[in-house]
């Protein structure tokens, strides 16, 4: 006898029925999906057709004005605020009269009347329309059953209905807030650092790049030998805690390291003491190094506040204009994914980034080693061109945030540099630049290195120019110049001429220094971002100066290209037969390297 031979007589339809009553019901979308379903049925009212009613409502608002309702309508986000906005545009008043067609012990008798209205703007004033039920429902795409429940909620309450859905303590299912706990405890034990590029304070923490939501998930489940889901361990992951995966901490202050951990030694040590002078000696050096510390931080926040103001300034006064500039990360071409480059030196591509704050404009200056090279004498062509080129001729005093790199931004090149822009070209009244504290030099030229993808597959330097132009739109794209060996000039002996071969002060302590029109021969400077100014004199007598005119440029510096190691010339030469492009095949062969200047001399 088969399993249903007791259904037989049964229809085809009631066979079906039966065998789908048997069937398990469906686990539940969770995630992501789930959420977004439901911000769709909350967010997702589609207007109605015409009430066709006596009134004509349809006809006395505007189709502008209904298709405004409906829209902001669905931009109301939760069911609650929904219900509360309907509430207000209905109106609840006593019957006025009652004419029922049975008797009153047999009638269904109305305790109100609802009374219902839109309200819409036209031509920049609010108006308010009186609408029978159907339109009210139409216009707001919305059930009639919907209406009936926010009805009866004001007839009990005399307040809009508050969405229980989720919120019932009956489930089956639903954890403990002991469980809750436990997971978040959990959560919470596991040792995360704090974001080290961050202007500000976060509570946003980082846990290591090779864990994840599953594998804490399992480590729970071992731990405490429970039933917990991972969908309910992620909800809570997700809902409480505010954390990342992977330690973004690059280029970190070494003396914040070294005092974090002095001071971790330190604190388990004196759990150890016993003997109370030797405990509060270890007390007193603990307190000193915590105040070191805390003055090393705020000296950093200091910087961020000078560059803050600075930007400020910058949008507001034509005059004034504060850029950052660095040097980026050096690029690599042919920027192959072959196994092989990995084993193999490929060609640096130099990058050096001139950012506008008050603009918000970028400039980089993109050129390969065997075009130039990345000291102090080019940061000085780069500023040059930058002046010339991307500055207003408006701008007359210039302040500059650079890190403290003493082979490039922070030497006696630059600062003479600076001191000719403003004394023999007589480009600027006054030029301040600031330095970074070592180990918290985030500016804003690292922000913009964050767009470029460092495995863009580029084989020629080009094709890094022209993945840079299209790495930002908004608010625009970057300005991007790609530079040759003529571009460089000897800077270093041109300024000799003018200016004394020593400064009379180390620049390593200079936190911030400053040229002006008025002091000819003098450079103002200071050892922190609050403290006195103090003077230095950098020219030669007028007497012992080299004559030269106002717009006379240094003798190039480079005759050519610059030639390359051998073993890198090689190497680069085994990595083209990975590129699809016949240019670049080319463009490497031609390259100099040492053997083929040999050659030339010889």
């Amino acid at each position: 006898m088969s399993e249903f031979s007791d259904f037989d007589e049964t229809s085809d339809e009631d066979n079906i029925g039966v065998v789908l009553e048997k069937k398990t019901k469906k686990r539940k979308v969770t995630g992501r999906l789930r959420d977004v379903a439901k911000k769709l049925r909350v967010q997702g009212h589609e207007a109605g057709g015409d009430c066709r009613c006596k009134s004509k409502c349809f006809d006395v608002i505007p189709l502008a004005a209904r298709d405004n309702i409906i829209k902001n309508f669905n931009l109301l986000e939760t069911t609650n605020e929904q219900n509360s906005y309907l509430c207000g545009l209905i109106s609840l008043i006593p019957v006025q009269r009652r004419r029922p067609k049975q008797d009153q012990a047999n009638a269904f008798l109305k305790d109100v009347t609802c009374k219902y209205r839109v309200r819409c703007i036209i031509d920049d004033k609010v108006s308010e329309f009186p609408v029978c039920r159907k339109a009210f429902t139409a216009i707001h795409g919305i059930t009639k059953r919907k209406v009936e429940y926010l009805i009866n909620s004001l007839k009990l309450t005399g307040q809009s209905p508050k969405d229980q859905r989720g919120k019932h303590l009956n489930g089956s299912h639903k954890h403990s807030e002991e469980v809750l706990n436990l997971m978040k405890a959990h959560i919470d034990s596991f040792n995360g650092r704090g974001a080290h590029y961050s202007t500000k304070d976060t509570s946003k923490k980082y846990l290591p790049e090779d864990l994840s939501i599953k594998k804490m998930h399992k480590l729970f489940k071992e731990k405490y030998d429970m039933k917990v889901s991972y969908e309910s361990y992620q909800s809570v992951f997700n809902n409480n805690f505010n954390i990342s995966f992977g330690y973004p901490r690059t280029d970190t202050c070494s003396f914040c390291d070294e005092n974090n951990i002095k001071l971790e030694c330190m604190r388990m040590e004196l759990k150890e003491i016993k003997d109370c002078e030797q405990k509060a000696e270890a007390e007193t050096r603990i307190r000193e190094m915590e105040i070191q510390l805390k003055l090393h931080l705020k000296k950093a926040e200091k910087f961020y506040q000078i560059k803050a103001k600075a930007r400020k300034l910058s949008k507001k006064s034509a005059g004034y204009t504060a850029v950052c500039m660095d040097f980026g990360k050096n690029l690599c071409v042919p920027n192959i994914t072959s196994n092989n480059a990995y084993y193999k030196r490929q060609l640096s591509v130099f990058c050096f980034n001139i950012h506008n704050l008050g603009e918000n404009n970028s400039y980089f200056y993109l050129y390969p080693e065997s075009e130039g090279r990345k000291g102090s004498a080019n940061v000085c062509d780069l500023l040059l061109h930058f002046v010339n080129t991307h500055l207003s001729q408006q701008v007359e005093h210039l302040h500059i945030f650079a890190d403290s790199c003493g082979g490039q931004n922070k030497n006696i090149n630059v600062i003479r540099f600076l001191h000719y822009l403003i004394h023999t070209r007589k480009r600027f009244k006054s030029i301040q630049v600031t330095y970074t504290i070592r180990g918290h030099s985030y500016l804003e030229c690292d922000k913009q290195m964050g767009l470029i993808n460092s495995k863009f597959g580029a084989e020629l330097p080009c094709d890094w120019a022209d993945h840079f132009r299209e790495a930002r739109q908004n608010p625009r794209p970057f300005v991007v110049e790609e530079l040759d060996h003529t571009f460089w000039h000897e800077w270093s002996k041109f300024l000799a001429l003018l200016y004394k071969k020593k400064l009379t002060v180390p620049t390593r302590p200079i936190k911030e220094l400053k040229i002006t029109e008025d002091a000819e021969r003098l450079l103002y400077y200071r050892h922190n971002y609050a403290g006195p100014w103090y003077n230095a004199v950098i020219t030669l007598p007028q007497r012992k100066r080299f004559c030269v005119e106002s717009t006379a440029l240094p003798t190039a510096s480079y005759k050519g290209k610059l030639p390359i190691p051998n073993e890198k010339y090689s190497d680069i030469i085994d990595l083209t037969k990975f590129c699809q492009k016949k240019e670049a095949v080319k463009y490497f062969m031609e390259l100099p390297h040492s053997d083929l200047q040999k050659k030339k001399r010889n």
